[in-house]
C-alpha cells in the first residue's frame, strides 16, 4: 500500500490500512473498501481518536477492531473474547498426543454430545458454576457419565487459568456426584463350572476358563501374544491391552506386569496353543473360533458365546468382567496374600483389593 495525505493511513485500489503504536508495538489494521476521500478522512479521524484513547489509558482494541487477531492479544478481558468451544479446541490439540486412541474417542463423544451443544457458544466469562450444577441435578445420566463430563470441563477450564485467561476455575466450585458403590458379584464355584460346561468345547471355552483363572482385564487377555507366554515357568507377561481393535498399551504403569499362572489357566492356554493355526511369537493367543482371526473387542465373544452360555446354564447374567472378580474372590478364599494378588491383577497396591474384596479377606 502507498502512503496517503493522512498520517498513518495507507491505501491500495481496494483497501486501506491504519497504523499506530500501542504498548510500543506497531499495529496495522486493514479495512476493505475503495479508498475514497471521505473514507480516508473518516479513517484519519479514527486514528486520532485511537491515539487520544491510548494517551488517556482508555483504549480498547477489541472495541475498534473486534475481528482483529490483535484484539485478543491486547484485551484486558480475554475471557470475554474466547468461547468455550475455542477453549475446548485449544485443550484438545495440546493434550491429545498423550492420550490413547480409546481415550480420544471417549473424550470426543462427551465433548460433541454434551459440552459443545450445551455451552460451546458461551464466552468463558459467561460460564458460571451454576450452569453446570443445574445440568448435573436435572440430566438423566448415570453419575459416572456426569462426573466424566465434569472432569473434562475441569481440565479444559484449568488450562485457561494456567494461560491467565481466567483468574479462577468455575468448575472447582462444583462437586462430583456421589456414586453408589457397586459390590463385586463374582460367580461361585457351581456357577463357574455350569458356564464353562455350557460353552462349546473350542477356544471360546478356553478363553473364559483362562479369564476365570487369571482375572485379566478383557483387553489384556485379547492382547496376549505367544511371545508373552512362558509355559516352562508358568507365567505370562502383560504388555498391552486391545481396545476397539487397537493396541493401547496397558491401563496403568502397574498394569504392565508378570502374572503367575494357576494350573487351570495354564491348562486352558496349552489347549489354545494346540488348536492355534499359527502359534508364532507375534501372533495373538485368542482367536475367533469361526474365523481364526483375532477378536477386536470383547463384544464378539460376549454376544456369541458368553450370553448364550449363561442362559443355557441358567445362571443370572453378569458381564464377563465378573470373571476378574471371581478370580480375586477365589484366590482370597483360598488364602492368597492380598499384596501378591494385587500384583497379579495389575493394581498399584493392595488398596483396591481391600476396598473391593473386603468380605473375602481373612481376619
Amino acid at each position: 500500500m502507498k502512503p496517503t495525505d493522512y498520517q498513518g493511513i495507507y491505501a491500495s485500489e481496494s483497501s486501506m490500512r491504519i497504523e499506530f503504536y500501542y504498548q510500543t508495538i506497531r499495529c496495522r489494521e486493514t479495512i476493505r473498501g475503495t479508498p475514497t476521500k471521505t473514507r480516508l478522512q473518516e479513517l484519519a479521524r479514527k486514528r486520532e481518536q485511537i491515539n487520544y484513547e491510548i494517551d488517556m489509558g482508555t483504549f480498547d482494541y477489541a472495541a475498534h477492531f473486534p475481528n482483529s487477531a490483535r484484539a485478543f492479544e491486547f484485551s484486558n478481558n480475554k475471557a470475554a473474547m474466547r468461547t468455550v468451544a475455542e477453549a475446548v479446541g485449544i485443550w484438545f490439540q495440546r493434550n491429545r498426543k498423550n492420550w490413547a486412541h480409546s481415550t480420544i474417542r471417549g473424550y470426543n463423544s462427551k465433548i460433541t454430545t454434551y459440552i459443545l451443544p450445551l455451552w460451546g457458544k458461551l464466552k468463558l466469562n459467561e460460564f458460571k458454576a451454576a450452569l453446570l450444577k443445574d445440568w448435573m441435578s436435572t440430566v438423566e445420566l448415570s453419575p459416572k457419565t456426569i462426573n466424566e463430563v465434569r472432569a473434562l470441563l475441569l481440565s479444559i477450564f484449568q488450562e485457561q487459568v494456567q494461560d491467565e485467561i481466567l483468574d479462577t476455575n468455575p468448575i472447582s466450585r462444583t462437586a462430583r456426584m456421589v456414586r453408589k458403590k457397586e459390590e463385586a458379584q463374582p460367580f461361585n464355584t457351581e456357577e463357574r463350572e455350569k458356564i464353562l460346561a455350557a460353552l462349546p468345547d473350542n477356544p471360546a471355552r478356553y478363553f473364559y476358563q483362562f479369564a476365570f483363572w487369571t482375572g485379566l482385564r478383557t483387553g489384556e487377555q485379547l492382547g496376549l501374544t505367544w511371545q508373552d507366554v512362558d509355559f516352562e515357568k508358568k507365567r505370562i507377561y502383560i504388555r498391552r491391552s486391545i481396545v476397539n481393535g487397537r493396541d493401547n498399551g496397558t491401563k496403568t504403569e502397574s498394569s504392565s506386569r508378570t502374572h503367575q499362572l494357576h494350573d487351570e489357566a495354564l491348562s486352558s492356554l496349552q489347549k489354545v496353543y494346540q488348536t492355534h493355526p499359527n502359534p508364532q511369537p507375534q501372533q495373538r493367543c485368542f482367536l475367533d473360533p469361526r474365523t481364526m482371526a483375532p477378536w477386536k473387542n470383547d463384544s464378539f465373544p460376549r454376544d456369541r458365546y458368553w450370553r448364550p452360555a449363561l442362559k443355557a446354564a441358567q445362571v443370572k447374567y453378569r458381564r464377563p468382567y465378573n470373571c476378574r472378580h471371581t478370580y480375586a474372590s477365589t484366590m482370597l478364599t483360598n488364602g492368597a496374600d492380598p499384596t501378591w494378588l494385587a500384583r497379579q491383577m495389575g493394581h498399584k497396591d493392595w488398596g483396591m483389593i481391600r476396598m473391593i474384596y473386603a468380605r473375602w479377606l481373612g481376619d
